[in-house]
Formats: structure tokens, sequence, C-alpha cells
């Protein structure tokens, strides 16, 4: 069995079917010394880790920073349109209220959330500072915006937790390009030591084990086969349709 030039055929995603179905060829085949060897514990230990760099990067973790980023913008502006009118209230301490608050919330105008991202949260975060001293609490009271103004706040600080973590994670997050030559060789590294080891004990059991994992290889290189085949028995559909639109 060649083995560098079978897995190197496949694609990352299919490396990584190749190597969990090793390993769990190995586990179930009963050969406690199989599964302990020097080569197959350091194809587990590269196989974990190019499991982790093979999945793609958290698509709901981004997509809660998403909404969490809405959800502080719609908090700003529905504060902003609210205190906005009660500037024109008919009640002379309420309007005056108003007009304070309306003061810090307008700040950076209503149209704030187009500002960098980066920007945006110093933006937001002094905008709530101010209104949560000491001198804006009576007006804020008055208002009655002592709640929205708490959401206000816990969904900037979420955002900013969201934020970061989702930067951290990419920052660990290793492409599984950089580590598909070291999970090649963890491969071929343990099928020479399984090869030897068959040749060492000459059993029925072992040689069984071979015989199944080499039989991963091929199940992975069939498909690609069965597309060559059909490909050759039928150019015209391995062709794409055109229906006369632009593309």
């Amino acid at each position: 069995m060649n083995i560098k030039t079978k897995a190197n055929r496949v694609g990352n995603t299919s490396l990584a079917a190749l190597s969990v179905r090793i390993i769990d060829t190995v586990q179930k085949s009963g050969i406690e010394e199989a599964a302990q060897s020097k080569q197959f514990l350091h194809l587990q230990e590269v196989n974990s880790r190019y499991q982790a760099a093979i999945l793609p990067t958290d698509t709901a973790q981004k997509t809660e920073v998403k909404a969490m980023y809405r959800n502080r913008t719609q908090y700003f502006t529905e504060i902003y349109d609210y205190v906005e009118g009660q500037t024109k209230s008919p009640l002379a301490d309420v309007r005056a209220s108003a007009n304070r608050v309306f003061e810090v919330l307008n700040k950076y105008g209503r149209n704030v959330s187009r500002s960098r991202i980066a920007d945006l949260s110093v933006r937001y975060i002094r905008i709530i500072e101010a209104l949560k001293r000491p001198e804006m609490e009576a007006d804020v009271t008055k208002l009655s915006l002592t709640a929205k103004l708490t959401e206000f706040d816990n969904a900037q600080l979420r955002y900013e937790d969201l934020y970061m973590q989702l930067g951290n994670d990419s920052q660990t997050h290793r492409a599984p390009t950089t580590l598909r030559k070291e999970m090649l060789e963890a491969v071929k590294l343990y099928v020479e030591e399984l090869k030897w080891a068959v040749n060492a004990n000459d059993t029925d059991a072992w040689r069984t084990l071979y015989s199944n994992v080499e039989q991963r290889f091929n199940e992975l290189t069939v498909s690609q086969s069965r597309k060559k085949t059909a490909k050759a028995e039928n150019p015209a559909a391995a062709e794409p349709k055109t229906t006369g639109q632009p593309v």
C-alpha cells in the first residue's frame, strides 16, 4: 500500500476522516498492543489537534456577536428617540431633564452607530458612564430611564465580552493546512509501524487489522475513481449547464 501517495491525494476534510477511521479501526481491533504503540499514541495526539483545526470558526458565536451588536444599537436608538421626544414635553421639569440627558446622548449624534466598531464601543461606554454619574441620576429617574439604561449597559458589556472572546478564539485557531504535513506524517509512521508489527507477530488478528486499515484508504479514493469513470463515460454530464443568462 502506497500510503504517502494515497493520503496526499485527499483533501483536508478527507484526511481528517481518514485519521479518525484509522484510530477507530485500531481501537475496535481488540489488539491492545496496537492501540498502545508509540506511533498510534502520536497519531491520536496529532489527530486531536487536526480535528480542532478542520472545524470552521464558531458560526454560532459570530451570530451571537452580530445579534448583540444590533441589540446594543437598538437600545441606544430607542433611548435617543424617546428622550428627544421628551425635550418637547409640555411639562417644564420633564423638558428640563430631557434636555440635560439629550445633551449627553447627542454628543456623537443619532447616527453614532455608523462609527468604526472600536470607536463605537468607546463612545457608547462614555455615554453610559456620563448618564450613570450621580448628578444625572435625578434626570434619568424623572424620565423613567433607569431600567432602559441598565439594559443598554448590560448589552454593551455583553457585546464586549463576546467580541473579545471571538478575537481570542480566532487567534488560537489554526488552519488545517498548517497541520496537514504533520497529520500526513503521523498516518504514514503509524502504518509503517503497523506493517512492522504484522511481520513481527504474523497472526491472523494483526493481518486483519492491517487489511482493515488499508480498506480505510480505499474507502476515501473510491469516490474519486467513480467521478473520473463517470466523466470518461459521459463527458457532457460533467460540463456545466448553460441557460443563456449571464452568470
